[in-house]
């Protein structure tokens, strides 16, 4: 759920109760205008404990879902990093690959762009997948970094 999301439920909660903007401005300590932003979908960014205060009032909570969409993370990543390259990673193959931190040579350039290019929720979602009981998505991360130094990739937060 983004700001705007969250500032439409805001809206309708309020008017629910039967508060005008101002009464949540005051009652939060924040500007009507900050409200009437909030609640527009217009506001680019509100502190989260500003924003819990106005939750707060209206009785509202902030749940913590998992988008729904996208069905299996190293099935996309897979895909994508195979595009480019005669031999292609499956998804089985790259997970084992995560999990071991072995990469056969000729899927040095796959990983290169997972660690590069890919879109870091993309890759945690795959961390995930590919974590089991005895390889928890730490040793896959461990593995991940060792592979971006030894190959000196681009991207910095490894």
């Amino acid at each position: 759920m983004n700001l705007a999301q969250i500032g439409g439920e805001i809206h309708s909660r309020r008017i629910q109760v039967g508060l005008l903007q101002e009464h949540v401005a005051k009652f939060s300590g924040l500007s009507r205008v900050t409200i009437n932003q909030l609640e527009n979908g217009t506001l680019k960014d509100l502190g989260y404990s500003k924003l819990k205060t106005v939750l707060d009032i209206l009785g509202l909570d902030v749940e913590t879902v998992q988008p729904a969409g996208m069905k299996s993370a190293l099935e996309v990543v897979a895909r994508s990093v195979s595009t480019s390259y005669r031999d292609a990673v499956t998804p089985p193959m790259l997970s084992a690959m995560l999990r071991s931190g072995v990469a056969p040579e000729q899927f040095h350039p796959h990983l290169m762009a997972l660690l590069d290019e890919t879109p870091l929720p993309i890759v945690v979602k795959a961390i995930a997948e590919a974590a089991t009981p005895d390889v928890p998505a730490k040793k896959i991360m461990k593995n991940l970094s060792l592979w971006a130094t030894q190959w000196k990739v681009c991207r910095a937060v490894w």
